[in-house]
């Protein structure tokens, strides 16, 4: 596990780092906005993030996927990939403007058109960065990969802080801050992929067009239910309470997602070593060492902020944000299980068998839904985080069965630490010490 060891090590750095900056600007907006301005914000830059994955069909993960297995050039994939964002920001951009000119009052009461507009900036950015991103992913190039999304987060906090601190500006300021982050994150990543893969050939390729469809739906599908998973709370709490009470809700998410770094760290990096990996009994092996360590680390990190979780949001947020504290805590027991489920899913990715997590993540999101309708009018905000860890663990438990009877492994050694695990751990301290 050496390579992976270390290059999880760093990714896991690099996402301590993104989280550092990203708390950083969570709380510099909460603080300066209120927790109505917050939430109208988390609500704004979610209509472009649901757009891009409603519009994505994979691709990245596709470009991972056919790296691995060098069917095609490095350079065509290049090249094909700047096609593809170029064409799906127009299709997106004309979806966003019907949904925000006809529909938004409808999905977003309480929010005003010109923050969606703004926010639709955002698109041909991000198809950009994450279309050309993974292709460093793919050609495992760790390093550069993790410095893209250190830079964005980076330059984020540094114009929030400008705009928002500096020149007291209001909440328009904030998402023109994210769309000139992410542009900065653009050139540079344009720059830094012609340095490693060469000039991009910008020949269309049919062939690679079919195979990254057929691959990239398969994941596409999971990825738009997963998505819903993740975010059809803040929808929904919208729609029968208000944007004050996503203000609250979105804080505790925030902190709650942080936890995901290490679950998060070791899938990015499995999912291009499985992809690759020729040898069988390592491809078997492998996996389940890494989940059972990744939910035992999360484990014992959601149990240390159970207990300071009080103490950590008002120090981070002020009292105002003191409702965010019950949803936080319960938001921890998914925050473990969804650890599991992201590692498992992930090797099945890598293994050409995107399509099981179809109908995984649709019976889990079908459960949010109906939990949260249930839920959120009667018991608010702390419904919502109950609706969404119950759905996150069946989401869990339903991947782990399908991955033992696939890999062969029992469910002991997938789920919990060994004592041979051990010296993973020292490893990973050696590799500490060296950096």
């Amino acid at each position: 596990m050496g390579k992976f060891t270390k290059d999880s090590l760093i990714t896991f750095i690099t996402r301590v780092l993104s989280l550092i900056f990203g708390l950083g600007t969570s709380v510099i907006i909460a603080r300066v906005l209120g927790p109505e301005g917050k939430g109208i914000y988390a609500l704004a830059i979610l209509l472009p993030a649901t757009l891009i994955m409603f519009c994505n069909f994979g691709i990245a993960q596709a470009s991972v996927f056919y790296i691995g297995k060098k069917k095609y050039s490095v350079e065509e994939i290049f090249g094909n990939n700047i096609i593809f964002s170029f064409l799906l920001t127009i299709f997106t951009l004309l979806i966003g403007l019907i949904i925000t000119f006809f529909f938004a009052n409808s999905l977003f009461p309480n929010v005003a058109k010109g923050y969606f507009l703004l926010a639709l900036f955002l698109l041909p950015l991000n198809f950009f960065l994450s279309f050309v991103n993974y292709i460093l992913l793919g050609l495992q190039k760790i390093k550069e990969f993790n410095f893209i999304r250190i830079l964005q987060n980076f330059m984020f906090l540094i114009l929030i802080i400008l705009f928002l601190l500096g020149l007291n500006l209001g909440l328009k300021a904030v998402i023109v801050a994210n769309i000139l982050s992410c542009f900065f994150g653009t050139i540079f990543l344009f720059f830094l992929a012609r340095k490693i893969i060469g000039s991009p050939s910008l020949h269309f390729n049919k062939s690679y067009f079919k195979d990254a469809f057929y691959y990239g739906t398969k994941i596409y599908l999971g990825n738009i239910i997963q998505f819903f998973h993740y975010r059809i709370d803040m929808f929904l709490i919208n729609i029968f309470l208000n944007p004050i009470a996503v203000g609250f809700y979105s804080v505790a998410v925030v902190i709650s997602e942080g936890i995901w770094l290490v679950s998060q760290s070791a899938g990015t990096v499995l999912f291009p070593r499985v992809s690759s990996e020729t040898d069988k009994k390592r491809l078997k092996e492998f996996t389940p060492a890494v989940c059972r360590n990744v939910l035992f680390i999360t484990a014992l990190g959601s149990i240390l902020l159970f207990f300071l979780s009080r103490w950590l949001i008002i120090l981070l947020y002020s009292e105002k944000f003191l409702d965010s504290v019950l949803p936080f805590q319960i938001l921890l027991i998914g925050t473990v299980t969804i650890s599991g489920w992201r590692i498992l899913v992930n090797d099945l990715y890598g293994r050409g068998r995107p399509e099981l997590n179809i109908y995984i993540s649709l019976f889990s999101v079908i459960l949010n839904i109906i939990l949260n309708v249930i839920w959120i009018p009667e018991y608010g905000i702390a419904g919502a985080a109950w609706a969404t860890s119950i759905s996150y663990t069946f989401a869990f438990v339903s991947i782990t069965i399908v991955y033992s009877r696939i890999s062969g492994n029992g469910i002991n050694d997938i789920i919990f630490v060994k004592r041979s695990d051990f010296n993973f751990y020292r490893n990973l301290m050696r590799l500490f010490k060296n950096r």
